[in-house]
């Protein structure tokens, strides 16, 4: 009866012995798949601000490029009015220039 006694508890301790190895080989598993998972969403998180700090930068390169076309055409005019202005104070000129010389 005491070998029997005895032989239970060591295959229970056996089975507790591989029970821990069991679980100590899954607690491993568990962890290298959540390294993993972790090193993953990293390079995704990485991906996406890198993806949002482009399509920024082309915005910003859109926006400069809108408001540059925008000062041309306002130079444009500019210079139109300008150039009208100037052509009629030539004519009055040219009339003040004769007007002298009659």
């Amino acid at each position: 009866m005491l070998e029997d006694t005895l032989r239970s508890v060591k295959e229970a301790e056996a089975k507790a012995g591989q029970t821990v190895r069991e679980a100590e080989s899954k607690a491993e598993a568990i962890l290298a798949e959540a390294r993993e998972k972790a090193q993953q969403m990293s390079e995704d998180a990485s991906l996406r601000a890198k993806a949002r700090k482009q399509k920024e930068q082309e915005e910003a390169q859109e926006e400069g490029a809108r408001r540059l076309k925008e000062a041309e055409e306002e130079a444009k005019k500019e210079v139109e009015a300008l150039r009208s202005l100037a052509a009629s104070k030539r004519e009055e000129a040219v009339e003040a220039v004769i007007s002298a010389l009659v």
